[in-house]
């Protein structure tokens, strides 16, 4: 990897079973807005295509991309869901796999980044870089909150600054010197698994409980009971509001869908996430074949003029 312009801020991701076809598009993201530097990649599970073009290292497959980027895909022996092992995976990249980085970035595979690379490194600098979430609006009082805080308190977290906002665990940013809130994230999932056991789940009963959307709910109390500044980004960040100008998260695969009987059957047209991942698919890492790519970019705006004229109620 070459060391022009290599980007003081390292990525790091975790995918399994078919997000390969989100990580490669979401590395190609990368390549587009300006990044260089390396991605790490945890992975479970048998490795893509597209990743033969690599050379093997023990339990590692690099990957190069792009001038001056590196996908590093590193083969992870656990059995604990994946959206409870971020933490834990970037305090690892930062200390063993990358300990010169100055920061680092979490996001999911499901990710296209939108905005020039340097604007993430600017957020950073600002405080621990956090998105919206689009499910539970919340307040100083909400029950929940006041659940979370009780909860903290009898853990010994005696600092408690009431989130005004529910945190999207698919994208976190900090520099070195804040990583200590990994930490303390990984220390509220520790003692949510044992207290709860909740150690291999995304999501457990209805809302009414006090840890549901597990991962994201110990963020929202470790924002709370850190001493780090945070820097938030609303709805918009993860393109769940208006406007696209961070980054989109892919809610519905895109991979996955199949244009005109989600149309048709379904009564659903091209998302922006279709769209971009189509885009992004044919390279610098090669997704999807070729003659696939050239259809989907004929069927996308076919279907959304059908969906002009067709309606499914």
């Amino acid at each position: 990897m070459t060391q022009n312009a290599i980007s003081p801020i390292t990525i790091c991701t975790l995918w399994e079973k078919d997000y390969h076809k989100g990580l490669g598009t979401f590395v190609n993201s990368l390549v587009r807005v300006g990044y260089r530097g390396r991605v790490w990649a945890g992975y479970r599970g048998v490795l893509p295509a597209w990743a033969a073009a690599g050379r093997i290292e023990a339990e590692r497959c690099i990957v190069s991309p792009a001038e001056g980027v590196e996908l590093v895909l590193c083969r992870i022996h656990l059995d604990i869901h994946f959206a409870q092992y971020k933490a834990s995976w970037m305090m690892r990249v930062l200390t063993e796999l990358e300990p010169t980085a100055q920061g680092i970035y979490y996001f999911d595979p499901d990710i296209f980044v939108l905005a020039r690379w340097s604007f993430f490194e600017q957020w950073a600098r600002y405080g621990v870089a956090v998105c919206e979430d689009q499910s539970y609006p919340l307040n100083h009082s909400h029950p929940l909150v006041r659940s979370w805080q009780e909860y903290a308190g009898n853990l010994g977290f005696t600092q408690w600054k009431p989130p005004d906002v529910y945190p999207n665990s698919g994208l976190l940013g900090l520099t070195r010197d804040r990583q200590s809130f990994l930490t303390e994230w990984q220390n509220l999932l520790d003692a949510m698994q044992h207290d709860f056991g909740l150690g291999n789940v995304m999501k457990t009963g209805t809302r009414t409980e006090i840890f549901h959307q597990t991962d994201q709910d110990a963020l929202a109390v470790a924002t709370a009971i850190s001493s780090h500044p945070m820097s938030w980004v609303g709805l918009d960040g993860m393109g769940f509001g208006r406007g696209e100008w961070l980054t989109l998260h892919a809610l519905a695969k895109p991979w996955r869908g199949r244009i005109f009987r989600d149309l048709l059957v379904e009564g659903h047209k091209p998302d922006a996430a279709m769209r971009h991942y189509w885009a992004l698919a044919e390279g610098p890492i090669q997704v999807e074949p070729q003659g696939r790519v050239r259809r989907h970019r004929l069927y996308i705006p076919l279907a959304a003029f059908l969906a002009r004229f067709y309606s499914r109620r």
